[in-house]
């Protein structure tokens, strides 16, 4: 937003000659102190003061900047917040004419665009991700001895609420997807063939997990692990017969909390052996079996196919990505590892789940593209033009399980289109796979 600096800069012109005029007869030891004797050439010349106020919504007079760096809103801002920045009420104590200049860094250092200008006196920009941003206002006298102060901010920028233990609320929410008809796929030559031909799909209201399935959430289905807990038909939808769990599923699985430790973490990903910082982002690593068992044992199953993507393409708005049809950027989605803003691809690079507020979709789910690819329930298998009611293909044991999304790592923008579609064996972990529960309205 470009601020409006007329009215802004006009009120200061007028202000600071009446400030100089009552400095003229006198000099105070500090700005806030009344002149107590005659000035003149001895008078010391004090340094400008820098009030540097700011806010998140944009301002609708010259006053409403409610935060300073010593009294800093509650809750942080979320990535993609526009800040905005005032430098009135910054001063010369004699009175004389000042320079404002402003710079905003990013965590990594790079300095930020400001809207309209650096120099002046209002002035804003976007946070786009997650970190630790420093915001610096500078002054500088524009007569006598040219002197100059600043003073500087530390805005941390946080993501949506995931509490730091991956469990809490709303860690584990879901949220309701209206249920309704759309085309499943893509048009001929608008996608990739595995996406032809696009179909009319049908389904009923179901619940979808808001975000995905966090470390901190699966560390406690694995520390009360058992594979005898898990029971035929676990996890079914309830208008698909057979496709919840089957018992011969359990030699898939690790036999114990130890051995299930052990074989996430030589597949790698952000599972670590105890509660560490990585509680609230993404679980990778986790094969079509374990995310199923793991949905089971909540109450849940896995999302159907067709589900994943009505959920992703905001069911009969039929957008391209979750957002909507604007191509994908870094404010939207977590991918080609550029989360954090460096050309090499690091653990920085896949955040905590719900970094990306502006990639929601419809229903409220977030990192529904990027992030972690998700598996979904069915196996793949080519489309057909046959319209189907809440349908999926369950496939035998290791038949390939679709997956979708996109991923942190993968830099092709198209990768993260609603209907995008890709699939491997189940019984394969992979750093780059996660997935996220969904459960029916119906029992």
């Amino acid at each position: 937003m470009v601020l409006a600096r007329a009215p802004l800069v006009a009120g200061v012109q007028m202000w600071l000659p009446l400030l100089a005029l009552a400095l003229a007869a006198g000099c105070a030891d500090t700005p806030s102190q009344q002149p107590q004797h005659h000035c003149s050439s001895a008078c010391p010349d004090l340094a400008p003061v820098a009030r540097l106020r700011f806010q998140f919504e944009a301002p609708t007079g010259n006053g409403e900047f409610s935060y300073g760096p010593a009294s800093p809103p509650s809750a942080a801002p979320t990535p993609g917040s526009q800040v905005f920045l005032s430098a009135l009420g910054s001063l010369d104590p004699e009175g004389a004419a000042i320079r404002t200049f402003w710079n905003a860094q990013d965590p990594a250092g790079r300095y930020l665009t400001l809207e309209p200008r650096p120099d002046a006196l209002q002035t804003s920009f976007t946070a786009p991700q997650v970190g630790t941003y420093t915001i610096t206002l500078q002054l500088t006298e524009l007569s006598r001895l040219e002197q100059t102060t600043q003073t500087r901010l530390i805005l941390l920028v946080a993501p949506q609420p995931c509490a730091t233990d991956g469990f809490s609320a709303p860690c584990a929410q879901e949220l309701l997807v209206e249920g309704g008809t759309f085309l499943m796929g893509s048009p001929d030559a608008a996608g990739f063939e595995s996406e032809y031909p696009q179909h009319t799909v049908t389904l009923d209201s179901f619940w979808l997990d808001q975000y995905e399935v966090t470390v901190g959430r699966f560390r406690r289905f694995v520390d009360a692990f058992q594979p005898s807990n898990l029971s035929a038909g676990q996890g079914a939808h309830p208008a698909l017969p057979d496709s919840g769990w089957r018992d011969e599923w359990a030699l898939t699985l690790p036999e114990t909390p130890a051995e299930f430790d052990f074989a996430i973490a030589e597949c790698g990903g952000t599972w670590t052996a105890t509660p560490e910082a990585n509680e609230a982002r993404p679980i990778s690593c986790i094969t079509w079996f374990e995310a199923l068992a793991f949905c089971a044992a909540e109450g849940k199953r896995l999302p159907t196919e067709a589900e994943w993507e009505y959920a992703a393409s905001g069911g009969s708005e039929q957008r391209t990505y979750p957002w909507g049809d604007e191509p994908p950027s870094v404010e939207h989605a977590v991918f080609g590892c550029r989360f954090d803003g460096e050309a090499t691809c690091t653990d920085a690079d896949l955040p905590v789940a719900g970094s990306l507020a502006a990639g929601v979709g419809r229903f409220g789910q977030f990192d529904l593209a990027g992030s972690l690819w998700e598996w979904t329930l069915d196996a793949y298998a080519p489309y057909t033009t046959e319209n189907c009611d809440n349908c999926a293909l369950l496939g035998d044991a290791q038949a390939p399980r679709v997956f979708r999304g996109g991923d942190f790592k993968f830099d092709d923008p198209a990768s993260l289109r609603a209907s995008t579609r890709y699939a491997f064996l189940p019984a394969f972990p992979d750093p780059t796979r996660g997935f996220r529960c969904a459960r029916s309205t119906a029992p």
